[in-house]
């Protein structure tokens, strides 16, 4: 599905909250899907954000145990752990519909 994302961490450090209007929103095809994580060694649920056309690569760093960690009707909050490559970060993407 096309969402609006806002991530809401930057390398784990929570992003002080400003109005929707006021934020720099990433548009695209969100994907979750359970799946074999070789970073993790085990299944997880994993979220990522696509471009809504083409295939080139993912517009985020995909989120790694996503869960819905709250949902009211401006949209909802999917949280996890992102990896950049050498640590894990705690992350958390503010999910609006494209209208």
């Amino acid at each position: 599905m096309q969402f609006l994302i806002t991530p809401r961490r930057n390398r784990g450090v929570a992003l002080p909250m400003v109005p929707a209007r006021r934020t720099t929103a990433l548009r695209g095809e969100l994907i979750i899907t359970n799946r074999s994580c070789e970073h993790l060694n085990r299944h997880s649920n994993v979220a990522s954000l696509w471009p809504m056309h083409g295939t080139a690569a993912l517009l985020l760093p995909e989120l790694y145990d996503a869960s819905v960690s709250a949902m009211a009707r401006e949209g909802f909050t999917l949280s996890g752990i992102e990896f950049d490559g050498e640590r894990w970060y705690a992350q958390s993407w503010w999910c609006r519909a494209i209208e």
